[in-house]
Protein backbone atom coordinates (compact mmCIF):
# COMPACT_ATOMS: atom_id res chain seq x y z
CA UNK A 1 0.00 0.00 0.00
CA UNK A 2 1.39 3.48 -0.97
CA UNK A 3 0.19 7.09 -0.75
CA UNK A 4 1.73 10.33 -1.57
CA UNK A 5 2.90 13.18 1.27
CA UNK A 6 4.01 16.50 0.33
CA UNK A 7 6.63 18.16 2.58
CA UNK A 8 7.64 21.83 1.50
CA UNK A 9 7.45 22.12 -2.53
CA UNK A 10 8.06 18.62 -2.50
CA UNK A 11 6.34 14.51 -2.80
CA UNK A 12 7.11 11.94 -1.03
CA UNK A 13 5.95 8.05 -1.80
CA UNK A 14 4.51 6.48 1.38
CA UNK A 15 4.83 2.61 1.71
CA UNK A 16 3.52 0.85 4.88
CA UNK A 17 2.87 -3.13 5.72
CA UNK A 18 2.13 -5.03 8.34
CA UNK A 19 3.96 -8.10 8.84
CA UNK A 20 3.65 -10.56 12.22
CA UNK A 21 1.42 -7.52 13.62
CA UNK A 22 3.80 -5.41 13.18
CA UNK A 23 3.98 -2.09 10.88
CA UNK A 24 6.58 -1.42 8.24
CA UNK A 25 6.61 2.07 7.11
CA UNK A 26 9.21 3.52 4.52
CA UNK A 27 8.90 7.41 3.09
CA UNK A 28 11.37 7.98 -0.02
CA UNK A 29 11.43 11.39 -2.03
CA UNK A 30 10.30 11.49 -5.62
CA UNK A 31 11.53 14.71 -6.39
CA UNK A 32 8.52 16.03 -7.66
CA UNK A 33 6.84 19.67 -7.54
CA UNK A 34 3.71 18.70 -9.34
CA UNK A 35 0.37 16.72 -7.90
CA UNK A 36 -0.12 15.14 -11.58
CA UNK A 37 3.42 14.31 -11.91
CA UNK A 38 3.76 12.58 -8.23
CA UNK A 39 0.55 11.11 -9.01
CA UNK A 40 1.75 9.14 -12.04
CA UNK A 41 4.68 8.09 -10.42
CA UNK A 42 2.68 6.13 -7.70
CA UNK A 43 0.77 4.33 -9.86
CA UNK A 44 4.18 3.29 -11.59
CA UNK A 45 5.76 2.41 -8.56
CA UNK A 46 3.06 0.71 -7.20
CA UNK A 47 3.05 -1.28 -10.03
CA UNK A 48 6.28 -2.43 -10.00
CA UNK A 49 5.31 -3.70 -6.43
CA UNK A 50 2.48 -5.75 -7.41
CA UNK A 51 4.71 -7.68 -9.77
CA UNK A 52 7.41 -8.02 -7.46
CA UNK A 53 10.03 -6.01 -9.93
CA UNK A 54 10.87 -3.45 -6.96
CA UNK A 55 11.05 -4.01 -2.77
CA UNK A 56 10.21 -0.59 -1.25
CA UNK A 57 11.21 -1.66 2.07
CA UNK A 58 14.92 -2.29 1.00
CA UNK A 59 17.36 -0.17 2.20
CA UNK A 60 18.95 0.89 -1.61
CA UNK A 61 15.34 1.43 -3.03
CA UNK A 62 15.41 4.83 -4.57
CA UNK A 63 12.27 5.60 -6.38
CA UNK A 64 14.01 8.26 -7.88
CA UNK A 65 16.71 5.80 -9.62
CA UNK A 66 13.75 3.63 -10.72
CA UNK A 67 11.27 6.00 -12.36
CA UNK A 68 14.31 7.41 -13.92
CA UNK A 69 15.03 3.99 -15.01
CA UNK A 70 11.29 3.10 -16.28
CA UNK A 71 11.17 6.11 -18.07
CA UNK A 72 14.22 5.81 -20.20
CA UNK A 73 13.55 2.30 -21.30
CA UNK A 74 9.77 3.80 -22.66
CA UNK A 75 9.77 3.65 -26.12
CA UNK A 76 8.40 6.81 -27.88
CA UNK A 77 6.37 6.53 -30.44
CA UNK A 78 7.54 5.39 -33.88
CA UNK A 79 9.63 8.33 -35.33
CA UNK A 80 11.39 7.72 -38.57
CA UNK A 81 11.06 11.42 -40.30
CA UNK A 82 12.08 14.89 -39.91
CA UNK A 83 8.21 15.19 -40.38
CA UNK A 84 7.30 12.80 -37.56
CA UNK A 85 10.25 14.26 -35.29
CA UNK A 86 9.10 17.41 -35.05
CA UNK A 87 5.45 16.34 -34.30
CA UNK A 88 6.68 14.43 -31.65
CA UNK A 89 8.52 17.64 -30.28
CA UNK A 90 5.41 19.35 -30.78
CA UNK A 91 3.56 16.76 -28.61
CA UNK A 92 6.04 16.84 -26.07
CA UNK A 93 5.83 20.30 -25.85
CA UNK A 94 2.04 21.18 -26.00
CA UNK A 95 1.91 21.68 -22.48
CA UNK A 96 3.14 25.10 -23.22
CA UNK A 97 1.10 27.72 -24.40
CA UNK A 98 0.38 28.33 -28.73
CA UNK A 99 2.92 31.14 -28.11
CA UNK A 100 5.28 28.38 -28.18
CA UNK A 101 3.91 25.77 -29.94
CA UNK A 102 0.99 24.73 -32.54
CA UNK A 103 -2.40 23.90 -30.89
CA UNK A 104 -4.10 22.96 -33.98
CA UNK A 105 -4.26 20.32 -36.60
CA UNK A 106 -3.63 22.24 -39.07
CA UNK A 107 -0.03 22.82 -39.26
CA UNK A 108 -0.39 26.58 -39.29
CA UNK A 109 2.32 28.25 -37.01
CA UNK A 110 1.37 31.09 -34.73
CA UNK A 111 2.84 34.26 -35.20
CA UNK A 112 4.41 34.12 -31.85
CA UNK A 113 5.39 30.57 -31.52
CA UNK A 114 9.57 30.38 -31.17
CA UNK A 115 10.12 26.31 -31.55
CA UNK A 116 7.67 26.27 -34.61
CA UNK A 117 8.57 29.32 -36.51
CA UNK A 118 11.99 27.81 -36.63
CA UNK A 119 11.77 24.02 -37.06
CA UNK A 120 9.07 24.55 -39.77
CA UNK A 121 11.70 26.97 -41.36
CA UNK A 122 14.23 23.98 -40.74
CA UNK A 123 12.06 21.66 -42.36
CA UNK A 124 11.44 23.81 -45.31
CA UNK A 125 14.63 25.48 -45.91
CA UNK A 126 16.56 22.35 -46.52
CA UNK A 127 13.22 20.15 -47.91
CA UNK A 128 13.85 17.65 -45.42
CA UNK A 129 9.95 16.77 -44.39
CA UNK A 130 10.55 13.20 -45.50
CA UNK A 131 14.20 12.56 -44.78
CA UNK A 132 15.26 9.49 -42.27
CA UNK A 133 15.49 11.83 -38.79
CA UNK A 134 19.10 10.21 -38.25
CA UNK A 135 20.13 11.48 -42.08
CA UNK A 136 20.04 14.64 -40.81
CA UNK A 137 23.53 16.48 -40.86
CA UNK A 138 25.47 19.43 -39.74
CA UNK A 139 25.01 21.16 -43.12
CA UNK A 140 21.35 21.19 -42.89
CA UNK A 141 21.49 23.29 -39.38
CA UNK A 142 24.61 25.22 -41.30
CA UNK A 143 21.81 25.90 -43.75
CA UNK A 144 19.78 28.08 -41.68
CA UNK A 145 21.91 29.14 -38.64
CA UNK A 146 24.45 30.30 -40.89
CA UNK A 147 22.25 31.96 -44.23
CA UNK A 148 23.67 35.17 -45.35
CA UNK A 149 22.05 37.93 -45.02
CA UNK A 150 20.48 37.70 -41.74
CA UNK A 151 21.19 39.75 -38.05
CA UNK A 152 23.31 38.06 -35.70
CA UNK A 153 20.07 37.85 -33.14
CA UNK A 154 18.29 36.10 -35.95
CA UNK A 155 21.32 33.03 -35.84
CA UNK A 156 20.94 33.00 -32.40
CA UNK A 157 17.46 32.55 -32.27
CA UNK A 158 17.42 29.89 -34.92
CA UNK A 159 20.40 28.32 -32.73
CA UNK A 160 18.65 28.52 -29.25
CA UNK A 161 15.22 26.84 -30.43
CA UNK A 162 16.94 24.01 -32.73
CA UNK A 163 19.23 23.19 -30.24
CA UNK A 164 16.29 22.12 -27.89
CA UNK A 165 14.52 20.65 -30.56
CA UNK A 166 17.26 18.25 -31.80
CA UNK A 167 18.56 17.66 -27.83
CA UNK A 168 14.99 16.64 -26.72
CA UNK A 169 15.11 14.34 -29.76
CA UNK A 170 18.90 13.27 -28.24
CA UNK A 171 17.50 12.78 -24.93
CA UNK A 172 15.22 10.60 -26.27
CA UNK A 173 17.98 8.40 -28.01
CA UNK A 174 15.70 8.98 -31.51
CA UNK A 175 19.19 11.07 -32.88
CA UNK A 176 22.77 10.72 -31.55
CA UNK A 177 24.62 13.09 -33.22
CA UNK A 178 25.83 16.18 -31.26
CA UNK A 179 26.03 19.22 -33.91
CA UNK A 180 25.61 21.98 -31.40
CA UNK A 181 28.96 22.36 -30.02
CA UNK A 182 30.29 22.78 -33.29
CA UNK A 183 27.36 25.36 -34.04
CA UNK A 184 27.98 27.04 -31.02
CA UNK A 185 31.70 27.80 -32.08
CA UNK A 186 30.83 29.87 -35.08
CA UNK A 187 28.70 31.87 -33.98
CA UNK A 188 28.85 35.47 -33.66
CA UNK A 189 29.03 37.31 -30.99
CA UNK A 190 24.87 38.28 -29.87
CA UNK A 191 24.45 42.30 -29.64
CA UNK A 192 22.63 43.09 -27.04
CA UNK A 193 18.97 44.25 -27.57
CA UNK A 194 17.93 44.61 -24.32
CA UNK A 195 18.88 48.04 -23.32
CA UNK A 196 16.88 49.94 -26.30
CA UNK A 197 13.75 47.81 -24.64
CA UNK A 198 13.93 49.60 -21.10
CA UNK A 199 12.59 52.38 -20.20
CA UNK A 200 13.39 54.91 -17.10
CA UNK A 201 11.93 56.23 -14.24
CA UNK A 202 11.69 60.03 -16.15
CA UNK A 203 10.26 58.20 -19.10
CA UNK A 204 6.95 56.63 -17.24
CA UNK A 205 6.40 59.58 -15.69
CA UNK A 206 6.32 60.87 -19.20
CA UNK A 207 4.17 58.35 -20.42
CA UNK A 208 1.60 58.65 -17.82
CA UNK A 209 1.46 62.75 -18.15
CA UNK A 210 0.35 61.77 -21.93
CA UNK A 211 -2.47 59.71 -20.37
CA UNK A 212 -3.27 62.23 -18.14
CA UNK A 213 -3.44 64.84 -20.68
CA UNK A 214 -6.06 62.41 -22.98
CA UNK A 215 -8.31 61.52 -20.16
CA UNK A 216 -8.83 65.82 -19.13
CA UNK A 217 -9.22 66.14 -22.76
CA UNK A 218 -11.65 63.20 -22.82
CA UNK A 219 -13.67 65.14 -20.05
CA UNK A 220 -14.41 67.49 -22.31
CA UNK A 221 -16.54 65.62 -24.82
CA UNK A 222 -20.05 65.24 -23.79
CA UNK A 223 -20.01 61.55 -24.59
CA UNK A 224 -17.82 60.99 -21.89
CA UNK A 225 -18.33 59.07 -18.99
CA UNK A 226 -16.02 58.29 -16.07
CA UNK A 227 -15.30 54.54 -16.76
CA UNK A 228 -14.34 55.18 -20.00
CA UNK A 229 -11.10 56.45 -18.79
CA UNK A 230 -8.76 53.28 -18.43
CA UNK A 231 -8.77 53.59 -14.62
CA UNK A 232 -6.87 50.55 -14.79
CA UNK A 233 -3.90 51.92 -17.41
CA UNK A 234 -1.44 53.44 -14.39
CA UNK A 235 -1.66 50.75 -11.50
CA UNK A 236 -1.68 47.88 -14.45
CA UNK A 237 1.64 49.52 -16.13
CA UNK A 238 3.32 50.11 -12.25
CA UNK A 239 2.90 46.62 -12.12
CA UNK A 240 4.84 46.10 -15.08
CA UNK A 241 7.45 48.69 -14.29
CA UNK A 242 8.17 48.38 -10.29
CA UNK A 243 7.25 44.82 -10.42
CA UNK A 244 8.80 42.95 -12.73
CA UNK A 245 5.78 41.66 -13.91
CA UNK A 246 5.71 39.71 -17.52
CA UNK A 247 2.72 40.86 -19.86
CA UNK A 248 0.07 37.96 -18.76
CA UNK A 249 1.20 37.25 -15.29
CA UNK A 250 -0.57 41.35 -14.50
CA UNK A 251 -2.68 40.67 -17.62
CA UNK A 252 -5.36 37.59 -18.93
CA UNK A 253 -4.77 36.15 -21.20
CA UNK A 254 -7.40 33.35 -22.02
CA UNK A 255 -4.79 30.57 -23.21
CA UNK A 256 -2.80 30.83 -19.90
CA UNK A 257 -4.08 29.57 -16.47
CA UNK A 258 -1.85 31.59 -14.73
CA UNK A 259 -2.61 34.72 -16.16
CA UNK A 260 -3.95 37.66 -15.15
CA UNK A 261 -3.95 39.26 -11.59
CA UNK A 262 -5.97 38.35 -9.11
CA UNK A 263 -7.20 39.28 -5.52
CA UNK A 264 -5.32 36.50 -4.10
CA UNK A 265 -2.27 38.40 -5.35
CA UNK A 266 -2.55 40.97 -3.04
CA UNK A 267 -0.52 40.85 0.13
CA UNK A 268 -2.04 42.91 2.99
CA UNK A 269 0.07 43.72 6.36
CA UNK A 270 -2.20 44.94 8.52
CA UNK A 271 -4.67 46.23 6.37
CA UNK A 272 -1.98 48.16 4.17
CA UNK A 273 -1.39 46.49 0.69
CA UNK A 274 2.18 46.29 0.75
CA UNK A 275 3.31 43.50 -1.88
CA UNK A 276 2.21 41.17 -4.86
CA UNK A 277 2.18 37.60 -4.48
CA UNK A 278 2.70 35.45 -7.22
CA UNK A 279 2.00 31.36 -7.09
CA UNK A 280 3.76 29.17 -10.00
CA UNK A 281 3.70 31.17 -13.59
CA UNK A 282 6.02 30.79 -16.37
CA UNK A 283 8.91 30.62 -14.17
CA UNK A 284 7.59 27.78 -12.12
CA UNK A 285 8.80 29.65 -9.33
CA UNK A 286 6.30 31.28 -6.19
CA UNK A 287 7.07 34.79 -5.56
CA UNK A 288 6.60 37.88 -3.21
CA UNK A 289 7.48 41.41 -4.88
CA UNK A 290 7.33 44.22 -2.50
CA UNK A 291 5.59 47.41 -3.51
CA UNK A 292 7.11 50.55 -3.55
CA UNK A 293 5.78 53.86 -2.23
CA UNK A 294 4.46 55.18 -6.22
CA UNK A 295 3.15 51.64 -6.86
CA UNK A 296 0.88 51.09 -4.11
CA UNK A 297 -0.27 54.79 -4.30
CA UNK A 298 -1.45 53.66 -7.81
CA UNK A 299 -3.00 50.33 -6.83
CA UNK A 300 -4.94 51.55 -4.01
CA UNK A 301 -6.47 55.15 -5.61
CA UNK A 302 -7.93 52.24 -8.74
CA UNK A 303 -8.88 49.45 -5.59
CA UNK A 304 -10.86 52.71 -4.15
CA UNK A 305 -12.35 53.05 -7.91
CA UNK A 306 -13.84 49.27 -8.04
CA UNK A 307 -16.27 47.38 -6.08
CA UNK A 308 -14.03 44.76 -3.58
CA UNK A 309 -11.94 42.18 -4.90
CA UNK A 310 -12.08 38.80 -3.41
CA UNK A 311 -9.76 36.24 -4.06
CA UNK A 312 -10.92 34.37 -7.60
CA UNK A 313 -11.84 37.97 -9.00
CA UNK A 314 -9.24 39.46 -11.34
CA UNK A 315 -8.02 42.95 -10.16
CA UNK A 316 -7.70 44.85 -13.58
CA UNK A 317 -10.76 44.93 -15.22
CA UNK A 318 -13.07 47.36 -17.74
CA UNK A 319 -15.34 49.28 -14.98
CA UNK A 320 -17.66 50.24 -18.39
CA UNK A 321 -19.03 49.95 -21.31
CA UNK A 322 -19.72 46.88 -22.92
CA UNK A 323 -17.09 45.17 -21.63
CA UNK A 324 -17.93 45.88 -17.87
CA UNK A 325 -16.26 43.18 -15.79
CA UNK A 326 -13.88 41.63 -18.45
CA UNK A 327 -10.20 41.20 -17.09
CA UNK A 328 -8.19 43.25 -19.28
CA UNK A 329 -5.97 41.68 -21.15
CA UNK A 330 -1.80 41.72 -21.35
CA UNK A 331 -2.32 42.56 -25.63
CA UNK A 332 -4.40 45.04 -24.68
CA UNK A 333 -2.17 46.59 -21.99
CA UNK A 334 0.39 46.53 -24.61
CA UNK A 335 -1.24 48.06 -27.12
CA UNK A 336 -2.41 51.29 -24.78
CA UNK A 337 1.25 51.48 -23.36
CA UNK A 338 2.37 51.92 -27.06
CA UNK A 339 -0.33 54.35 -28.08
CA UNK A 340 0.93 56.71 -25.24
CA UNK A 341 4.17 56.32 -25.65
CA UNK A 342 3.71 57.23 -29.19
CA UNK A 343 1.63 60.40 -27.47
CA UNK A 344 4.89 61.11 -25.32
CA UNK A 345 7.15 61.22 -27.84
CA UNK A 346 9.40 58.71 -26.76
CA UNK A 347 11.34 55.63 -28.67
CA UNK A 348 9.12 53.15 -29.98
CA UNK A 349 11.66 50.33 -29.25
CA UNK A 350 10.27 50.55 -25.47
CA UNK A 351 8.21 47.59 -24.33
CA UNK A 352 6.60 46.19 -21.37
CA UNK A 353 8.93 43.02 -21.17
CA UNK A 354 11.53 46.02 -21.26
CA UNK A 355 9.95 46.94 -18.33
CA UNK A 356 11.06 43.93 -16.52
CA UNK A 357 14.20 44.19 -17.67
CA UNK A 358 14.80 47.50 -15.94
CA UNK A 359 13.23 46.61 -12.84
CA UNK A 360 15.38 43.49 -12.16
CA UNK A 361 18.55 45.17 -13.45
CA UNK A 362 17.25 47.96 -10.92
CA UNK A 363 16.94 45.54 -8.25
CA UNK A 364 20.81 44.69 -8.50
CA UNK A 365 21.99 48.38 -8.89
CA UNK A 366 19.65 49.22 -5.31
CA UNK A 367 21.74 46.32 -3.35
CA UNK A 368 19.42 43.55 -3.88
CA UNK A 369 21.64 40.19 -4.24
CA UNK A 370 21.06 37.53 -7.27
CA UNK A 371 19.11 35.04 -5.10
CA UNK A 372 16.68 38.02 -3.91
CA UNK A 373 16.52 39.21 -7.42
CA UNK A 374 15.82 36.21 -8.95
CA UNK A 375 13.58 35.33 -6.71
CA UNK A 376 11.37 38.20 -7.15
CA UNK A 377 11.88 38.20 -10.59
CA UNK A 378 10.54 34.52 -10.90
CA UNK A 379 13.93 33.24 -12.87
CA UNK A 380 14.18 29.32 -12.72
CA UNK A 381 17.83 29.89 -12.88
CA UNK A 382 20.24 31.98 -11.30
CA UNK A 383 22.18 32.15 -14.71
CA UNK A 384 19.06 34.10 -16.40
CA UNK A 385 19.32 36.81 -13.41
CA UNK A 386 23.36 36.88 -13.74
CA UNK A 387 22.90 38.27 -17.16
CA UNK A 388 21.63 41.45 -15.24
CA UNK A 389 24.85 41.67 -13.75
CA UNK A 390 25.68 42.89 -16.92
CA UNK A 391 23.29 45.16 -17.91
CA UNK A 392 24.77 46.54 -14.44
CA UNK A 393 28.06 47.00 -15.62
CA UNK A 394 26.99 48.34 -18.88
CA UNK A 395 24.96 51.12 -17.18
CA UNK A 396 28.11 52.06 -14.82
CA UNK A 397 30.49 52.54 -18.10
CA UNK A 398 28.14 54.23 -19.12
CA UNK A 399 27.57 56.80 -16.17
CA UNK A 400 31.37 56.68 -15.71
CA UNK A 401 31.38 58.17 -19.84
CA UNK A 402 28.66 60.64 -18.73
CA UNK A 403 30.98 61.92 -15.86
CA UNK A 404 34.31 62.09 -17.76
CA UNK A 405 32.53 64.65 -20.23
CA UNK A 406 30.65 66.47 -17.82
CA UNK A 407 34.15 67.64 -16.65
CA UNK A 408 35.61 67.81 -19.78
CA UNK A 409 33.20 70.51 -20.40
CA UNK A 410 33.30 72.07 -17.03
Amino acid sequence: MASLKKRGKYYYIRFSKTLNGKRHRVTKSLGLRYKNKAEEALKQLEELEERGEIDPYSEYFEPQKVLEDLNRKKQPAPVYTVREAADYFYQLKSHLSNKTVRNDDKRRVHKQGAYEQAVEHFIKLNDIADLPIRQVGLFHFEKIIFKPGIKSTTRHFYYRQLRVFWNTLKDRDIVEEDYFKILRKNLPPKKSTVIPKMISDEELMQVFKAFDKEVERKKKLPEFRPYFAQQWFKPLICCYFYGGLRRNEAGYDPELPYSGLKGENLYYEDGELVAIYLGITKGRKERIIPMKTYWREQMVQYLEKRDPVKPDDYVFIYLGGSKKGWPVTGSRAYREFKRYLKEAKLPSSRTLHGMRHERITQWIEDGFNTSEAQYMAGHSSSNVTNRYTHLRAKNLLRKQREIEQRKRSE
